[in-house]
């Protein structure tokens, strides 16, 4: 399902990855934790939406065929989306709600993606924390 490459592979891509998902689970739940609406909520927001985008479309370059991780990744993209749209152009609660449902379940997805390659040996995220 998540399985490990045969051996690390460590190339640009792949760190530059790593650091976009780590500093979004951080960042993450710092928004979370904001009070909605304001400009430190926006501003880390728009910091953490364009990390999710950049871990979702750089995990197209690591791997040589397409997985489940890949899906998500579109899934992302298409609720990175969703969420923009729903808070810029839908001007009532209604939008709020999507906004919000679509922001969590991104994290949520980043969380269903981090644990098994941290869970999973001969990967290069097992391997930096658990040695």
């Amino acid at each position: 399902m998540f399985g490990a490459p045969s051996e690390i592979i460590i190339n640009p891509v792949i760190i530059s990855h790593l650091i976009t998902a780590s500093l979004a689970l951080i960042i993450g739940a710092i928004v979370l934790l904001l009070r909605k609406g304001t400009k430190h909520h926006k501003l880390l927001g728009r910091i953490w939406a364009s990390l999710m985008l950049y871990t979702a479309i750089s995990s197209f370059w690591i791997g040589d065929k397409f997985s489940w991780i890949h899906a998500l990744s579109i899934w992302v993209i298409v609720g990175l989306t969703i969420a923009f749209f729903a808070i810029k152009f839908i001007q009532s609660p209604k939008g709020t709600r999507i906004h919000a449902g679509f922001m969590i379940g991104n994290y949520i997805g980043l969380w269903s993606a981090a644990i098994p390659a941290a869970l999973t040996e001969g990967r290069l995220t097992h391997q930096i924390l658990f040695g």
